[in-house]
């Protein structure tokens, strides 16, 4: 799994973004949170997933794990991809989320990220 370098944060995530992430390299499950990544499937903007989906296999295979946003809720999740969607639309003047999120925005080492941009 990788972070953004400038990671959106919901604002219920923001304040335990810290713990989020420690817990995410352990492979702990946590209630509500949420990542944002670019779309596994072609024709797809963004996908939104539980961090319980990491514990399947299958969906980890398949699954881009260059987490864009953490999320706490399914709302906010929803409210947090519509902002990022929006931020890629004002730049570019389209929708092309993985042009506007290069391989080298991304971390691994949570100590890496710059900064995090918070909403709602």
């Amino acid at each position: 799994m990788r972070w953004y370098r400038d990671l959106y944060l919901g604002t219920n995530a923001a304040s335990e973004i810290r713990s989020i992430r420690e817990k995410a390299a352990a492979g702990k499950w946590m209630a509500g949170v949420y990542y944002i990544t670019a779309a596994s499937t072609e024709g797809n903007l963004l996908d939104i997933f539980h961090n319980g989906m990491l514990k399947e296999p299958l969906f980890k295979k398949r699954q881009c794990l260059d987490v864009i946003g953490v999320a706490k809720g399914r709302m906010e999740a929803f409210r947090l991809a519509g902002q990022i969607t929006e931020d890629v639309y004002q730049k570019t003047g389209g929708f092309e989320i993985r042009s506007c999120f290069r391989t080298e925005d991304f971390v691994e080492d949570e100590k890496e990220s710059v900064c995090c941009m918070s909403f709602y």
